[in-house]
């Protein structure tokens, strides 16, 4: 008996055994996600391939493989957008703002929550709208801002409990425990915690189990019952193993090595915090490893073991400038500042009651002294102090003639690349197209010539020589940039160069994009268009992705392949290309980020401030509005 070709039933079935291996054998579950997706388009069931895609992304980012995650979200996206198919397209975006959030890029990751949450508010879907709002008011706890957290932790519970899902509600109230602590609200955060986890142990929820212990750990700690606070905090590790989410695993074993510490047991502490730390480090979260090394390090300080404590204090400041933003290092300069200067006169202090020890004349004499000593500071300050804000001003009018110079240059290229471009259309082009005329006019002549092979090998060549200076003229001048704007330019460029044997280029674009100064469209047209080359050239790339996003007049670009990638230490060796777009970058006023490391791709970062720029109507749309508006006024 011939076996069953696949339908669309046995992919539903199929997606349901992937989802039962996830955890268990995450390998197999990629595997067999890859399979139905092949199937999938065989068969020409594109739901069924959105959903493989997706749900391939949830496994690698539960293996903490963020860009392979990433990837596969946005092929899942582009195909529930064609199907319209609403439940997908907010969960990708919630899946999205899940990956910025494990990386620490809390900007992006709040944007696409809340296209989640409106997403999900227009259609009426109670239970993921409860759970976008439940993500993105983690993020204001992670920037501990708890009254703002509280403004989506309580809908968030509202909704969970009109979806009438267990699960979500036992979630929900673990986030509003959470709020409650910060608050100092603790009888309240014990009860809304154990009321979650009389829920999530009805119906087994692994991860609402993980979460309620671990708070209920830190809220025994917070009351010195440590025995109590680890006790659940190794209840929570025990959830965390069977969830095999290696994030969640290294910070509660961080967490416990913290429990121990306080309960006096170092031995203990030290075999958690060295644990952790080779789980973070795997994969590459900062801020775990750098609380378990300043663990170490005060760990050692107790033991008196100054050395080793030295040495973790280091690895951990080096984790923690990694994550901390240029406010917050001046922030920290500023405290050291005052710090010295505190410090420096509580010495002042001390000579001078020593001084007031020895005879009249010389505390008299010490007096004047100090006193002519502090007017000189004075002075010297003062002046010191306009010598840095004239040092300032010269900074500031360098920078801007650097700015003014490098603006110059481009607008000097492009206008040399609109004068080749025109030369090559109208020039050359017509030259080619004359001598193909009089070619065609010899055949008149002298019918026997059209019967040599030399004769239609040089009209074979003069329309190649035709396109190819078409082409190029048109690469130097991109028409579709002048008639239609960034976004459109950037979507055809994309899908001119994508080829699916080779690189495929996927665009993605959010938010309303006006049309902005040619000058500023152009010059980033060409940065992103040397990027894409650059990937072609060197990356070695399947796949890479543009993704453009304009909000409150914030031009942002992202760019990424899963190509060889490099280590970004030796990027000043990569030759003056990439010298040339941080130029480039520099002289729009913009923003350049760029990540990588070998075998892991590229992700570039580009931002840009942005002004409406108003088109100058032609004169029909002129009269056709003067016309509309004369009409308007007579009804």
């Amino acid at each position: 008996m011939p076996k069953p070709k696949p339908d669309s039933n046995w992919v539903k079935q199929m997606l349901d055994s992937g989802a039962v291996i996830e955890t268990s054998n995450p390998q197999a579950a990629i595997k067999l996600y890859n399979q139905i997706n092949q199937i999938s388009k065989q068969i020409n069931y594109p739901l069924g391939q959105a959903k493989a895609l997706h749900y391939s992304g949830i496994v690698y980012s539960d293996r903490s493989n963020y860009p392979a995650a990433l990837i596969r979200y946005r092929k899942a996206l582009q195909i529930y957008r064609k199907l319209n198919y609403k439940r997908g397209i907010g969960a990708c975006y919630t899946n999205m703002g899940n990956l910025y959030r494990y990386q620490s890029k809390f900007d992006s990751a709040l944007i696409h929550y809340q296209f989640s949450i409106d997403f999900f508010k227009k259609y009426r879907q109670w239970d993921a709208l409860a759970l976008a709002y439940g993500n993105a008011g983690g993020i204001f706890m992670q920037m501990q801002q708890p009254e703002k957290a509280k403004l989506y932790f309580t809908p968030g519970l509202l909704y969970a409990e009109q979806a009438g899902d267990s699960s979500l509600v036992s979630r929900a109230l673990i986030n509003q425990g959470t709020v409650l602590i910060k608050l100092n609200k603790m009888k309240e955060a014990v009860d809304t915690y154990n009321k979650a986890l009389k829920i999530a142990a009805k119906i087994d929820d692994y991860y609402a189990l993980y979460l309620a212990n671990i708070n209920l750990a830190d809220y025994y700690k917070q009351k010195k019952q440590y025995t109590k606070a680890i006790d659940y905090g190794q209840k929570s590790l025990t959830w965390a193993l069977k969830l095999d989410t290696p994030y969640d695993v290294a910070d509660i074993k961080r967490i416990i090595g913290d429990l121990y510490l306080a309960n006096n047991n170092p031995e203990k502490a030290q075999t958690f915090y060295l644990q952790a730390i080779s789980v973070s480090e795997k994969i590459k979260a900062p801020e775990i490893s750098a609380a378990a090394y300043a663990a170490l390090q005060e760990l050692y300080a107790i033991r008196k073991d100054y050395q080793k404590a030295y040495k973790y204090q280091k690895l951990a400041q080096q984790y923690q400038d990694s994550m901390l933003g240029e406010k917050q290092l001046k922030f920290l300069n500023e405290l050291e500042v005052k710090y010295q200067t505190a410090q420096k006169d509580k010495e002042l202090v001390q000579k001078q009651l020593q001084l007031q020890k020895n005879q009249q004349f010389i505390v008299y004499s010490v007096g004047a002294a100090v006193i002519a000593l502090l007017v000189a500071l004075l002075l010297y300050l003062h002046f010191r102090h306009k010598n840095k804000a004239y040092l300032r001003q010269l900074k500031e009018v360098e920078q801007e003639k650097e700015i003014m110079v490098l603006q110059a240059l481009m607008q000097g290229e492009e206008k040399e690349r609109t004068r080749i471009a025109r030369d090559l259309h109208d020039e050359v082009a017509g030259m080619l197209a004359a001598a193909k005329m009089h070619m065609n006019a010899l055949v008149l002549q002298a019918k026997e010539i059209i019967q040599h092979k030399g004769y239609h090998q040089v009209v074979d060549l003069l329309d190649e020589a035709t396109i190819s200076v078409r082409k190029t003229a048109h690469n130097l001048m991109p028409e579709v940039l002048m008639q239609h704007g960034l976004d459109e330019a950037l979507r055809r460029f994309c899908s001119n160069i994508s080829n699916d044997k080779l690189l495929v280029v996927a665009y993605y674009s959010w938010g309303d994009f006006e049309r902005f100064a040619p000058n500023f469209e152009l010059s980033v047209y060409r940065i992103v268009q040397e990027l894409l080359n650059n990937i072609i050239k060197h990356a070695q790339a399947s796949e890479a992705m543009v993704q453009l996003t304009l909000q409150d007049h914030m031009l942002s670009i992202t760019i990424e392949d899963n190509g060889v990638g490099f280590d970004p230490a030796k990027l000043s060796q990569k030759g003056t290309g990439m010298s040339s777009i941080k130029s480039r970058v520099h002289a729009l006023q913009g923003k350049i980020d760029i990540d990588s490391e070998p075998g892991q791709g590229v992700s570039t970062y580009l931002e840009f401030e942005t002004k409406p720029y108003a088109l100058q109507p032609k004169a029909e749309e002129v009269k056709e509005k003067q016309i509309h508006l004369a009409a308007k006024t007579i009804i």
